[in-house]
């Protein structure tokens, strides 16, 4: 190898010292002449286990890298893409690589590689992607579906924590369906919900007012201790509005306000038929 070439091969040594990013040194066949401090940090090795060793002792990508990537690299100037290094102990580490050549009088004595190491980012993606479907799952269990149950019945079961928020959006949700459904009984179960705050069961009431409004009659199942506390405490008036143990005995009491006759029927099985047939 010529002076010059020796001389910008240390020039990128020089430079890759300070350098926090893995930086290297390879030949255009692939033999490793460099690897800063930094980068001999990332794969845990020390540098005499590297001098003179091919590129494929710190990546799986070694095909990839004498093949296509360092010929890109000297064609276009530079090369950049993802791909991951080899540790001491085999396990891989996931880096953003750039691949520079060096050239001495046009020829092509070696190419610089830096790889940044993008373990964290995608721990912190990944960390960020867990917490968006926890959220979503949240979301989920404490959203409130609407249930026609039966003709003019619509039920409302609400589950989890009930705050403010939450009982506006039930309010406006429970009256569009009222509304679009003609119903005339509006059950909300809350047998889902442990406890409520003052603002919020005052917010409950009032839903149970506006469905009076229109046209229709409100029905509260599975009122929990804790919540029955709250609204005696709060001296708050329950006039017009019906209360039941279940969400199976709202069901009850509204299909008889409408007429039916709900009867319990013992079905017994002729299995010997059953068998014949």
């Amino acid at each position: 190898m010529s002076a010059e070439p020796q001389s910008n091969i240390a020039s990128f040594k020089a430079m890759f010292a300070g350098l926090a990013d893995f930086a290297a040194l390879v030949d255009p066949n692939g033999a490793v002449l460099h690897v800063n401090a930094a980068g001999l940090r990332l794969v845990d090795r020390a540098s005499d286990e590297l001098q003179g060793h091919r590129i494929d002792q710190l990546s799986p990508h070694a095909a990839q890298l004498i093949g296509e990537w360092i010929p890109t690299a000297i064609a276009q100037g530079q090369w950049e893409g993802e791909g991951e290094l080899r540790r001491n102990d085999g396990s891989s580490v996931p880096v953003q690589l750039t691949i520079v050549p060096i050239r001495d009088d046009g020829r092509v004595s070696a190419a610089a590689i830096v790889a940044r190491d993008l373990s964290e980012g995608l721990r912190l993606e990944e960390e960020l992607q867990r917490r968006f479907l926890q959220q979503e799952a949240i979301t989920a269990a404490t959203s409130t579906p609407i249930i026609q149950v039966w003709d003019d019945i619509v039920t409302m079961p609400v589950v989890g924590l009930v705050d403010s928020v939450r009982a506006a959006d039930m309010k406006n949700t429970l009256l569009e369906a009222v509304s679009r459904t003609g119903a005339r009984f509006a059950i909300v179960d809350l047998t889902g919900v442990d406890t409520v705050d003052t603002a919020t069961a005052d917010h409950l009431l009032r839903v149970m007012r506006a469905v009076r409004l229109l046209g229709a009659r409100c029905v509260i199942t599975g009122i929990q201790p804790a919540v029955a506390q709250i609204i005696v405490g709060l001296g708050l008036e329950l006039q017009g509005v019906v209360t039941l143990r279940s969400l199976r005995e709202g069901l009850r009491f509204c299909l008889r306000r409408l007429g039916f006759r709900v009867t319990r029927e013992e079905q017994v099985l002729d299995l010997a038929a059953i068998a014949a047939s």
